[in-house]
């Protein structure tokens, strides 16, 4: 086992926590409970079918890392963490500016909301997984300079195994706001007080996600290249 292991532990647990409180699922899954609180359904149907959700978001966003890291394993890890952490600064200024001018910049694409809304508004378990399996690829782009700064220090520091490994940790912690949202807000007044707080605070929260993005991009350098 690498000798770094508490500290690539703690790193990926934090950048996958970070990647995991990106708008892009999050405001799905939001959207997601609300409609089905809004069609009464159980508490216990709203948790499986929220959970088949997340299952297709980790499913997906496990096998997109799993296929970038196999492929940059065959290549020197060190440019793939510096292009990666370079990238990472660019979406924490991004999302910085958004704080600044109330814009939205990194968000879904337009043109897959129509087929995660249908599969949302069906409200079965297989639609549920499939919505989650769209969000999981159509987030990537939008919040994938983490991953790839990550996936780049994992080559330099730990084996091809111990990579897997720490994908698995990586993504454990990206979906965990997801499974935290579910719980809590699988209640109507909880929900209600989650989307106030995110919208009355957005603009606190571009600030901070882009703060912490530029900050862990400085430290991934900073290990490579020391």
């Amino acid at each position: 086992m690498t000798a770094n292991f508490a500290e690539l532990a703690a790193l990926v647990t934090t950048s996958g926590f970070l990647d995991g409180i990106h708008p892009c699922g999050f405001a799905v899954l939001l959207f997601f409970i609300a409609f089905l609180l809004s069609i009464k359904r159980s508490k216990t149907n709203i948790l499986l079918i929220g959970g088949a959700y997340i299952a297709g978001v980790f499913l997906t966003y496990f096998l997109i890392g799993l296929g970038i890291l196999k492929a940059i394993s065959l290549f020197p890890g060190h440019f793939f963490a510096i292009f990666g952490s370079l990238l990472l600064i660019v979406i924490g200024l991004i999302s910085i500016l958004d704080g600044i001018r109330g814009t939205e910049t990194l968000v879904i694409p337009k043109m897959s909301k129509p087929w995660i809304n249908d599969a949302i508004q069906k409200a079965t378990f297989p639609a549920a997984l499939l919505a989650g399996i769209l969000v999981g690829l159509c987030a990537f782009p939008c919040a994938g300079g983490i991953y790839l700064a990550v996936l780049g220090f994992l080559t330099v520091k730990a084996t091809f195994l111990e990579g897997v490994g720490f994908l698995v940790l990586y993504n454990v912690f990206f979906v965990m706001p997801l499974i935290l949202t579910l719980l809590f807000a699988s209640n109507e007044k909880v929900l209600e007080k989650l989307e106030t707080l995110e919208h009355d605070n957005r603009k606190n929260f571009k600030f901070l996600l882009g703060g912490a993005a530029i900050a862990l991009s400085a430290f991934i350098l900073y290990s490579v290249l020391k």
